[in-house]
């Protein structure tokens, strides 16, 4: 899957999916081998915070989501914790929709303890809910689920997903396992 939405709609031109499949290659592409979050082995890692560092890299990826905002019409925009965060306030800043972060675990202190959501919501709103990588979309998953556990309509989103998650996606990026070269 190279597009979020419809096959045969693609979320951005067929030029901003390449330009950022090319960027990740070349920028946060690192070979090795890895233990990824969901305890999975893998020859390959995807250095995120290498493009987010980047403010005109996470601009660009930012503009990504616009014709799924489009799609969805949310009225908040929510990030996983570390890095589906990032991508989110990006994505707040440049339409404009306020957001809300959602944590792995309960806040352990402060007056909003034992809370996994911080930010102002109300029940019934739809959210575009923002994750950076995802392997198998656990986490994604289960932050959609605490949300709808508050009573809102969750719509998971992930910048990349290395073809485990059953998550929509803006590309689908895997790699041929050792030297051989990556696959367009």
């Amino acid at each position: 899957m190279e597009h979020l939405g419809q096959p045969g709609r693609p979320v951005g031109p067929p030029a901003e999916l390449a330009w950022l499949r090319k960027t990740i290659a070349e920028r946060a592409l690192t070979r090795g081998d890895y233990v990824l979050s969901g305890g999975a082995r893998s020859d390959y890692y995807i250095d995120k915070f290498a493009l987010f560092s980047d403010p005109v890299v996470l601009r660009r990826i930012a503009r990504l989501f616009v014709p799924l905002i489009t799609e969805i019409n949310p009225a908040l925009i929510a990030g996983t914790e570390l890095g589906g965060v990032i991508i989110a306030t990006a994505v707040s800043q440049m339409t404009g929709l306020p957001m809300i972060a959602v944590r792995k675990n309960p806040k352990g202190y402060g007056a909003f303890a034992n809370e996994f959501v911080e930010g102002p919501f109300e029940r019934g709103q739809n959210v575009l809910l923002l994750e950076d990588v995802v392997t198998n979309g656990r986490e994604l998953l289960a932050a959609k689920s605490r949300l709808e556990e508050l009573g809102l309509h969750v719509t998971p989103c992930a910048i990349v997903s290395r073809g485990l998650a059953p998550v929509r996606a803006l590309i689908q990026f895997s790699l041929p396992r050792g030297d051989a070269p990556m696959e367009n």
